[in-house]
């Protein structure tokens, strides 16, 4: 039995169950956002094994006989109004718990099994990958921290090219394109510290990795080829540091020739790729999952 643990409208989900089908895989799908009161699950923790079992809908397995499972779950199993509540947010923070436990101590293979400093992040941005992948061999950009105006002020003036703004908890950007934009800013001085990382100018591509295998991947969605055997080795060494098999990267190729990593992705989404990415990406997952290695 193969388990897929997500959301029923991500493509990630759809094909991979699609493909488990095509090679006669049984699966069986538990969708995050629709599983109580529906699920069944006993676990008796023990370093005797894993006694306990899972059931959805007409659908039950022991934990010794599951093969492997992929975590597409963000935690978070009530609808988005229920989590603004103090009740949802309680089920939520009691589920995760429970699911990263559960996860990391399953013998089969696992994708993604979190490190405890991975379980509450979706992304990583410059300082984590500093912090946690100490050997990173692709370059970084310039990154300053600070909750004053003025370094932020003189950071900005001191790189002849543009800077963003992003939050330390938030995958998203804010370009600094002038003045005002900055004034806006250092408003919320004394009340935030500020992130402010360089633009690097160049190709940017999205690095698909499952397990030893890297696919990268244009803008528009399209494979890019040929790919650079060390650029290859950098991107599956990240992977191996932090214990995941499947994420995805924000490269930048130089015109110089040098490749910048500008973050990672834990739960990266199929949406916007052309279907040869998705169907390949969704084959190598079962790959990883049936080929019975942890």
């Amino acid at each position: 039995m193969i388990i897929v643990l997500g959301r029923a409208e991500d493509p990630c989900c759809q094909l991979l169950l699609e493909e488990l089908s095509r090679v006669r895989r049984e699966a069986l799908f538990l969708p995050e956002d629709q599983l109580f009161p529906q699920l069944g699950f006993t676990w008796t923790p023990s370093d005797q094994g894993m006694p306990g079992m899972v059931a959805y809908g007409h659908q039950q397995t022991n934990f010794a006989d599951i093969d492997g499972m992929l975590c597409r779950g963000y935690g978070i199993p009530v609808p988005p109004e229920d989590f603004d509540t103090k009740d949802g947010q309680y089920i939520s923070a009691e589920w995760n718990a429970l699911v990263m436990a559960w996860l990391h101590s399953l013998p089969c293979p696992v994708v993604n099994r979190l490190r405890p400093e991975l379980w509450y992040k979706m992304s990583l941005n410059v300082p984590d990958l500093i912090s946690l992948v100490p050997g990173l061999r692709f370059r970084l950009p310039r990154t300053l921290i600070t909750t004053r105006s003025d370094d932020a002020r003189a950071f900005c003036r001191s790189i002849a090219r543009m800077v963003h703004y992003a939050p330390l908890t938030q995958p998203i950007q804010y370009p600094m394109r002038d003045e005002k934009d900055l004034d806006k800013l250092t408003a919320l001085c004394g009340l935030l510290p500020f992130q402010l990382t360089e633009c690097v100018r160049g190709k940017a591509l999205d690095a698909l990795v499952v397990g030893d295998e890297v696919m990268l991947v244009r803008p528009d969605g399209v494979i890019h080829q040929p790919m650079a055997v060390p650029v290859e080795m950098h991107c599956t060494e990240i992977g191996k540091a932090l214990g995941l098999d499947f994420y995805r990267l924000s490269l930048v190729e130089t015109p110089d020739g040098d490749w910048y990593c500008l973050g990672l992705d834990r739960m990266p989404s199929l949406y916007g790729y052309r279907p040869e990415v998705q169907l390949e990406i969704a084959r190598r997952l079962a790959g990883r999952l049936v080929s019975g290695e942890r």
